[in-house]
Order: structure tokens, then C-alpha cells, then sequence
């Protein structure tokens, strides 16, 4: 699988691992900006920011976050295709 369609494949598997009944789920526009993925919880109002990663076969490499996601409080979330897992704050969820 090509770099950027494995990317593309992280990014909707996640979309895809955050939707129930409860949050309204948001996309970036074509990619660009520090956040990929935005939910707002229904019930609370509550805001999640998202940077949606595609993460390696082998072992799991900690990505670097931008000084404006620090400031955000943006989430990194890990979706491995191969493994068909889901890794958020350090929980490993299956897909």
C-alpha cells in the first residue's frame, strides 16, 4: 500500500472508530492544519481534537506533536491496519 493511501485509510478507520450515537464527528478539509478530526459530545458540549496517524507493523513509534497541538490539546490517534487496532491514549482497542 502506497504511503499517502495508507494514511487516508488510518484517517477514515478512525473517523469511523469514533462515531457512536453520542458525538458529531468533523473532518478537516483535505488533510491540512494541525487537526485532523474533531467530535463534539451531544449531551455535554464537549470538544475532542484529533490527529489521526497510521501506525507501524512492527512497533509502535510515538509520533512528535506541533507546538499548536500541545496548545490545542490535541489527541493522537494510532490506527494499525495490519493488526486492525486502534491505539488512543495509550489503550489498544480492536477495530
Amino acid at each position: 500500500m502506497k504511503y499517502y493511501n495508507k494514511g487516508i485509510a488510518a484517517h477514515l478507520e478512525a473517523i469511523l472508530k469514533l462515531q457512536d450515537d453520542d458525538h458529531l464527528v468533523f473532518e478537516a478539509v483535505q488533510g491540512v492544519g494541525p487537526i485532523d478530526i474533531i467530535t463534539v459530545n451531544k449531551i455535554t458540549g464537549k470538544v475532542t481534537f484529533y490527529d489521526a496517524k497510521s501506525d507501524r507493523t512492527s512497533r509502535h513509534k510515538n509520533r512528535p506533536q506541533s507546538e499548536i497541538q500541545k496548545k490545542l490539546g490535541v489527541k493522537n490517534i494510532y490506527v494499525n491496519l495490519h493488526k486492525r487496532t486502534v491505539r488512543l491514549e495509550g489503550i489498544v482497542e480492536k477495530l
